[in-house]
This record gives C-alpha cells, structure tokens and sequence, in this order.
C-alpha cells in the first residue's frame, strides 16, 4: 500500500499513487512495464481532473512547489509519459524501439523545473 498523500480534493487519484514518480526513468520504466490496461484506466482517471490538478498547482510556483503538492505534479507527469502509449504507439513500448533501459536520463537537465 502507497504512503503517498493526495490532497483531499485528489483523494480520488489515490488507486493510482503507484504512478507518482518523481524521474522521468521511473516514469518510463513505469509505462514500459505497465500492461496496456493498467495506462488506460490511469489516463480515465487522470483526463477529467488534469484542469483542476493544474489550477491546483498554478497557485505556487513550480520551483516553490510544497512537498505536498509534489505527487501531484508527478501524476500529471506520468500522464505525459503514457500519452505516446496511448494516442500513438497503442502499447506500452515504443514501437520498433530499443530497451529503454539502455536509455539514462539526465534527471539534472538545467533547462527543467526543478520540483
């Protein structure tokens, strides 16, 4: 069971706090062996709420985001992460792509928010 918090409002999301990863290599790797089921009821539960999640976190700044608000941010970008499955590649793994284990990150990158 997830220790993970969301604020009462989100409470709801909380079946799907498994995707509230804080790198974009968790995220990946978390899309990548996720089976095609599991990222669609995600992207259900995530679609409608994506407007107040992003009012919700609009009121701090991105780089002032509190730790409480962090999971959220981290489900919408997992969102962003299993878009491609979705919309384009119809499964989990990029089609005719290579390990995505063989790709690393640089979780560090400058020109990102930090959060």
């Amino acid at each position: 069971m997830s220790s993970i918090i969301l604020p009462d409002a989100f409470a709801h999301l909380a079946p799907f706090t498994r995707w509230c990863l804080a790198t974009e290599t968790e995220r990946n790797m978390m899309r990548n062996t996720s089976t095609m089921a599991d990222i669609l009821a995600f992207k259900d539960a995530m679609l409608p709420e994506v407007d107040a999640i992003v009012a919700w976190l609009d009121r701090h700044p991105v780089d002032a985001l509190p730790d409480d608000d962090k999971p959220l941010m981290y489900l919408l970008l997992s969102l962003a992460e299993v878009g491609p499955a979705v919309e384009f590649y119809k499964q989990p793994a990029v089609i005719d792509g290579y390990d995505p284990r063989r790709f690393i990150a640089n979780e560090s990158f400058a020109l990102r928010p930090s959060i």
